[in-house]
């Protein structure tokens, strides 16, 4: 009885130390898997624009770090998750769904919308992501960005073209930089190592392309998974 007993603690030891070993590759599996799921071209500028009404979740401030329970709810409830586009940064392969709001589900698997009336090409439309030290997935690759990158993003009607033009470390309380300015921007954010500050990424307005006129490498560029 005693020589079993000891067998299945070791067992189950093995077990829990196996999955603690497993736990983070295959979270970042599922998000990948996940985004690569919500591409904007499986959905039509109705569903868009249908998702765009529905009650989302704006408290970024309550944003927390990621968990693997998380993306295993937003991974049960994704064909109810609010995409409203998408969002490509060629030079360093980042390509991501656009949903409404920062709720849990949303950020576990694309970029979240900050701000709840914010429009594609006008005032400074910001978006937020999580983290992981040194993984491409979610807005990872920003810290690979450069300033003069190009960063496109569609909502399947338009495509929207910005220039980056600021890429720097600010402190977690500057919620200013989201902030409507003069001029249209995008603005992108997210965790630094430490979590204690951000990574802020901006980039100006240059142009945008009605989706059926867009050049062909922009419209390939968002239908590539």
């Amino acid at each position: 009885m005693m020589r079993k007993l000891k067998m299945t603690l070791l067992i189950f030891t093995l077990i829990i130390g196996l999955i603690l070993i497993f736990i983070n590759p295959i979270q970042n599996f599922i998000i990948a898997h996940l985004s690569d799921r919500l591409n904007t071209t499986d959905y039509t500028v109705e569903d868009l624009q249908a998702n765009l009404d529905k009650e989302a979740d704006f408290d970024f401030e309550a944003v927390q770090s990621l968990s693997i329970t998380e993306v295993l709810k937003a991974q049960a409830s994704i064909e109810k998750l609010p995409v409203i586009g998408s969002i490509v940064i060629p030079e360093v392969q980042l390509q991501l769904p656009i949903l409404k709001g920062v709720g849990k589900s949303a950020l576990a698997v694309g970029a979240g919308t900050m701000k709840p009336t914010q429009q594609l090409g006008k005032g400074n439309y910001a978006l937020a992501s999580h983290y992981f030290e040194g993984k491409d997935i979610l807005f990872g690759p920003l810290y690979r960005t450069n300033i003069g990158d190009a960063i496109y993003l569609t909502d399947l009607t338009n495509i929207y073209e910005y220039k980056l033009s600021v890429k720097e470390v600010i402190e977690a309380t500057d919620v200013y930089v989201i902030e409507d300015t003069e001029g249209n921007i995008l603005t992108l954010i997210t965790c630094t190592e430490d979590g204690k500050q951000r990574l802020m990424v901006q980039a100006d307005f240059v142009t945008q392309y009605p989706m059926i006129d867009a050049p062909e490498a922009l419209s390939e560029a968002f239908s590539t998974s």
